[in-house]
């Protein structure tokens, strides 16, 4: 067993050490479902639908059947006939209280497709290549018809239903919160603003796949990527209507990464389930990328904030009214169907701040695109944009600093209920958030804005944050999806001391061995490298409901917390008995594999000695006390429905103006997580998600065109960012242990990725504070950083063109034609310092030179009465000038610069502002060296 050169005594929790996982994954040595095989193994490969909205006419397999290789092919029909019911079954669809429509929900299109990628034939082959081969031989007779793609067209009066037999586009409507309208009949002012976060999400490394295999001896064994293997094996004997005890689901060893996005039941596990018992040989397939992004897996946000804010005229919120329209895409999900993630996000819509009344409506309309899937922040992503946005709009309407609001609005009492119901346990907001602005030093920060504003470079310092919930108790879990809440773990003394546990949840990445180790490391006095940990079978682990919703710090860990306790009260009782004391069990020490009496630490025996004597010599035990050292615990939190971490977001970005690029110069995260069990994990997985936001932000978007395509089924086209895009994060830890569990700690891989929308969308408004610029929708990439400008600076109501400039009004020392030429230089320099500019590579650093020297000579001209009155000459037509070969040497350099900077072509509109201003910029120099002021001495 690998132990790393470190001490090997605790305590443990709260020691940044090494991921026990990691030395198997860099060594090559994981355990993915893609290296699983089973003799006589066959490939699977879905043919999937090239219409978004179709009704299938025929479906002609008989072709793809002949190639050689090919084992089977099953479409909707054939699967029909072989026992598949709708996947959308009442145990599998959650109580909202809402108005919640179904869907009809084969696994394979049967009559009528409802997106681009849906599966409708499923081919299995001895090889890929004859897969490639049969499936290029499937003939579908398809009938289009009208296509959806975005909720402006479902929600229209005359729009296509993407379900004939219902009334409309929506599939849910709910009322959340209460009303608000005392709050906005109080108010000082209201803020409106609409906002608006396309389709974007998570794309692991390891896309979803599966083995499975049936016998009838010990029924379906099924190797699947899932984060809810014992949810997933009820579900498949629900929908197949097998008995539960011949279905065993195994999560692989390794997982790379999920993000949520494994979190839902696969329409392809039901499928090749029944069709494993069908051909009774294995069947294996794993997911391209390409099948993955047709088939909308980790595809969420996708919701539009109609939102009002009320507020006092100190910024103290009275209250919100918000309408969210989600495009929930087909709505064909088991459990989550797409309504969840908007539905989550409203819930926690006030995150950290008090504000007493809210006044939500959430709607769910769905449109011919694949259903929303969990992503990491489920829901809360797009809401945090609107939220902290609105916030930080409530602030510049009053002329008062952001950083004034948000700390004003803060929550300070514990426990908190919110508006919308979402409990708060615990916490210190205002002590977070201050610790954000002293690390960051805002004072310094501003001042170094009002420097560089006059230099004509614009940084911008942005906040944001999250309250993120740890899991959900089975009080609130129960009457919404009839699972439970509860966190289980099964732990076990081994009779050589060492320790054993099972968990029914399966990690993606997020150190599942590493942090229970040092959990039961801590509490049976042995190191992390005599813990191990199982997880993710559902013949040998115990129930668990998933590895989802920040769940495995707070409840899974307190569970094995429990089992660990309860363990060490026992074997306390024997050791009282074989060292002949008269001790209670909880005067016992668990110390470098040794129990010891507190009260006389002479008293002292091994472990292994005790387990030993449990286990393998069960005589002689105290009376009453039974064999064996091995429990079951289950973690609920008392009267509490959850636990709530929390965490700030501040971030300093700089914008170029004239290509709209932005540039993040600093990124800060000040983060409770309860009690950090391993803070380089909690590290690491803040810093993670910060990325996966900034992608979010700046980068990403599934795209879709007018008959319902994806059109960039590529990590190239969907533009994830890569190391060179994202700064290093820094995170600082204020944590506050809850007291609703045993250890105080809480979950933190959910809600990393939400703040950071709203923390770079203010920061670029404040960068651009200037001119006023509001941005509401992403991502934030540089054509719509310059359309928000264009928006500002180009009043349509004036009827310029887009790309009009307003002039800076400017005092000059005279007046006349010579200072109208120079105003209209001004114009020129203006125009591309904040116009529509494309990035204009290779030459952006060479024309920000330019401009410099541009500038400078601007205002050189504008304060020399002789400079203008030359440039009048010019213009009148009076006398020809030309450059003075004597001029000084400043003025023939810039000449030479301005000669050798390379000219732009095209057709862009901010040529009308380049060419000109580079035109000006000779006619300058000439007039300079032509000036007395100027001319070289004689």
């Amino acid at each position: 067993m690998h132990s790393p050169a470190e001490a090997m005594t605790g305590p443990w929790v709260g020691r940044p050490m090494k991921r026990k996982e990691d030395l198997r994954l860099i060594r090559g040595q994981g355990q993915y479902l893609a290296d699983l095989k089973l003799p006589g193994m066959v490939h699977a490969f879905f043919v999937r639908s090239r219409q978004a909205h179709a009704r299938i006419k025929a479906i002609d397999v008989s072709r793809a059947r002949a190639v050689p290789g090919v084992v089977a092919v099953f479409t909707g029909t054939d699967l029909l006939k072989l026992g598949m019911r709708e996947l959308l079954i009442p145990p599998l669809v959650n109580e909202l209280p809402g108005t919640l429509r179904l869907p009809p929900s084969m696994p394979l299109a049967v009559e009528k497709v409802v997106f681009h990628g849906e599966p409708i034939a499923v081919i299995l082959a001895e090889s890929k290549y004859a897969l490639e081969d049969a499936a290029d031989l499937v003939v579908i007779d398809y009938e289009p018809l009208p296509v959806v793609t975005t909720v402006e067209q479902a929600l229209a009066d005359d729009a296509p239903l993407v379900y004939e037999d219902w009334p409309d586009n929506i599939i849910y409507h709910e009322k959340m919160g209460g009303d608000a309208s005392d709050a906005f009949g109080k108010a000082d002012i209201v803020v409106t603003e609409r906002f608006e976060v396309p389709r974007t999400g998570a794309s692991p490394m390891e896309l979803r796949g599966v083995l499975t295999q049936w016998d009838d001896h010990s029924g379906l064994t099924h190797w699947t990527t899932t984060q809810r293997p014992h949810l997933l094996r009820q579900a498949i004997s629900q929908v197949l209507e097998w008995p539960e005890q011949m279905v065993r689901v195994i999560a692989p060893k390794d997982q790379g990464g999920s993000f949520g996005t494994k979190a839902p039941h696969s329409r392809e596990d039901f499928i090749l389930a029944l069709v494993a018992r069908e051909v009774m040989r294995p069947i294996r397939w794993v997911e391209s990328r390409e099948e993955s992004f047709r088939a909308g897996v980790g595809q969420e946000r996708a919701q539009i904030h109609e939102m009002q804010i009320a507020a006092r005229s100190d910024g103290k919120i009275l209250g919100l009214r918000d309408r969210c329209i989600t495009d929930i895409g087909h709505g064909q999900q088991p459990v989550f169907m797409g309504i969840m993630y908007p539905r989550a996000g409203c819930f926690m819509m006030t995150s950290f701040y008090d504000i007493p009344q809210a006044e939500i409506e959430i709607l769910g309309v769905v449109t011919n695109k694949p259903c929303l899937t969990p992503s990491r922040a489920f829901g809360s992503f797009p809401v945090r944009l609107a939220m902290d946005g609105a916030i930080n709009r409530v602030a510049r309407e009053l002329g008062l600093d952001p950083l004034e609001v948000f700390r004003k609005n803060l929550v300070t009492e514990f426990p908190y209920v919110a508006a919308t119901g979402n409990f708060l346990d615990s916490g210190d907001f205002v002590g977070g958030f201050d610790k954000l602005v002293e690390t960051i030093d805002v004072a310094s920060v501003r001042d170094m804005q009002a420097k560089l504003r006059e230099q004509g470079r614009y940084i911008g310092l942005g906040f944001g944050g999250e309250v993120e919930r740890s899991g959900v108790s089975s009080q609130a879990y129960v009457p919404r999806q009839r699972k439970p809440g509860y966190g289980v773990a099964t732990v076990k003394v081994l009779n050589s001391g060492k320790v054993h546990v099972l968990i029914g949840d399966p990690p993606s990445g997020q150190s599942h061995e590493t942090a229970i180790s040092q959990v039961l490391a801590d509490e049976f006095g042995v190191t992390p490298y005599d813990v191990r940990l199982d997880y993710g079978d559902t013949l040998s682990t115990p129930y668990g409901m998933g590895n989802v919703g920040n769940r495995m710090a707070s409840y899974t860990v307190s569970a094995a917390v429990l089992a660990a306790r309860e363990l060490k009260k026992k074997m306390g009782l024997v050791a009282a008995h074989d060292l002949g004391v008269d001790a209670s069990p909880d005067e016992f020490d668990f110390e470098d594999g040794e129990i010891i009496w507190s009260k006389d630490r002479g008293a002292r025996i091994e472990m292994r000695a005790i387990a030993e004597h449990l286990i393998e010599q069960p005589i002689k035990l105290p009376q009453g006390t039974t064999p064996g050292l091995e429990h079951t615990a289950y973690f609920e939190p008392q009267n509490v429905p959850n636990m709530t971490g929390a965490s700030f977001h501040g971030v300093i970005v700089e914008v170029m103006p004239e290509t709209g690029v932005i540039k993040i110069l600093r990124y800060v995260v000040v983060d409770d997580c309860g009690k950090p069990i391993n803070p380089l994990v909690v590290e690491g997985q803040v810093q993670g998600g910060v990325i996966m936001g900034i992608g979010n932000t700046i980068f990403e978007e599934y795209v879709y065109n007018e008959r319902g395509e994806l059109q960039n089924t590529t990590l190239e086209g969907y533009m994830m960012p890569c190391a060179a895009d994202v700064p290093h994060v820094e995170t600082y830890d204020h944590s506050v242990p809850t007291p609703n569990n045993p250890l105080g700690t809480k979950g933190k891989g959910e809600g990393a990725p939400a703040p950071v929308s709203g923390a770079l969308v203010n920061a670029v408004e404040d960068a651009l504070r200037p001119l006023g610029i509001t941005i509401t929708t992403l991502p934030l990439k540089p054509e719509r950083v310059r359309a928000a400008i264009a928006a500002v600076l180009s009043p349509e109501s004036e009827g310029r063109p887009a790309d009009w400039v307003e002039p800076i009004v400017r005092e000059f020392a005279g007046e006349g034609e010579g200072y109208d030429i120079l105003a209209e230089m001004y114009r020129f320099y203006d125009g591309i310092q904040i116009s529509l500019q494309p990035t204009w590579h290779p030459y952006v650093g060479q024309i920000r030179g330019w401009l410099r020297d541009y500038g400078q000579l601007l205002d050189h001209a504008a304060a020399s009465p002789a400079v203008v009155n030359v440039l009048a000459q010019m213009f009148s037509g009076e006398r020809e000038f030309s450059l003075q070969s004597g001029a000084d040497a400043d003025m023939t350099a810039q000449w030479e610069r301005l000669q050798a900077l390379p000219r732009p072509d095209g057709g862009h509109a901010y040529l009308d502002y380049i060419i000109p201003a580079l035109e000006s910029h000779e006619l300058l120099l000439i007039a300079c060296t032509n000036a007395p002021t100027y001319a070289a001495a004689p």
